[in-house]
């Protein structure tokens, strides 16, 4: 799930048609490399998972836990003018400040319903988190901004169904059935039962 939701925040900012975007792209060290040579790819945005937090289980059941999960998404931007130019823009160039605002028009609340689906992926909505500058001297000698924001949501982890019978050796008969057991869940579900029955066969009978 964690590749699927990163893939889908990449796909929705790079989909989007910003005239101004160099680079939308998963992060892997860029800022801590060459800053001459990664200046090239600018404006550019990238997308790092941070990582998650304690999963809750839903119900006694414990076969559904949500887990809190979070992303950060990078703005960058550089202008030669000065350093206010790098986050405010001008006539020219885009500033990282523009850029958090075309981010956040994006990412907020999405689930990424794709045009005439139903539903979105199985996750809580997009929800922003805190924003902070990646400000040191280096980038400030290049005319460099970058901001990074945190995106939070939660998904479901499921514990997979057990084996009907992991003690039945392989071509062995089957014990006679003599109940059924049948459980109703009602939507949202919980990983709870709502109601449950208990179908008894009688033997013998056809």
């Amino acid at each position: 799930m964690i590749a699927v939701i990163e893939d889908a925040i990449i796909r929705r900012l790079g989909e989007a048609g910003l005239p101004y975007l160099r680079t939308v792209a998963t992060y892997g060290g860029e800022l801590d490399g060459d800053t001459r040579q990664v200046v090239r790819a600018f404006p550019a945005v990238w997308v790092a998972f941070k990582g998650e937090g304690d999963p809750a289980p839903v119900g006694t059941s414990r076969t559904v836990w949500h887990v809190p999960a979070t992303w950060v998404v990078l703005v960058a931007a550089r202008n030669l003018r000065n350093e206010a130019a790098t986050r405010k823009g001008d006539a020219v160039q885009v500033g990282t400040y523009q850029m958090l605002e075309d981010v956040r028009a994006l990412l907020m609340c999405q689930d990424f319903t794709e045009q005439g689906a139903a539903q979105g992926l199985e996750m809580d909505p997009l929800r922003p988190g805190r924003t902070r500058s990646l400000y040191n001297g280096r980038l400030q000698d290049q005319g460099v901004s970058v901001y990074a924001q945190e995106w939070h949501t939660r998904y479901p982890l499921r514990l997979p169904a057990p084996p009907l019978n992991p003690a039945t050796p392989p071509g062995a008969p089957l014990p006679e059935l003599a109940a059924v057991g049948l459980r109703y869940h009602l939507q949202p579900d919980d990983g709870e039962a709502d109601a449950v029955d208990l179908l008894t066969l009688q033997q013998g009978r056809n």
